[in-house]
């Protein structure tokens, strides 16, 4: 995955990624991209770091596939698996993200 400018300038790149399901802009131009293999939220912006990730969230994030950040509340919203099992509902989270 690689950001480039509006000339097709690479602008950096983060392979990392494994299978970028969806994203979402917030009005900062910063993206927050569902990564559905690694089980997490990315937040690209000057800098690509983990929003929510296994390490850092209480709940699993299996196979995330929507996300949305309500910037007045601070909270993102996360639909996901309910379980490790592919064939389970999902299940929408909410975060208080600061």
């Amino acid at each position: 995955m690689s950001e480039v400018d509006s000339t097709g300038q690479v602008l950096s790149t983060f392979i990392d990624v494994n299978r970028p399901e969806y994203l979402s802009i917030d009005s900062a131009g910063r993206m927050l991209v569902a990564d559905y293999g690694n089980h997490r939220i990315l937040l690209l912006g000057s800098q690509v770091q983990p929003v929510l990730s296994d390490t850092n969230s209480q709940v699993k994030l299996w196979w995330p596939t929507r996300v949305r950040y309500n910037e007045l509340a601070s909270q993102l919203y996360v639909v996901h698996r309910s379980s490790s099992r592919q064939s389970q509902s999902d299940a929408i989270s909410l975060f208080n993200v600061h």
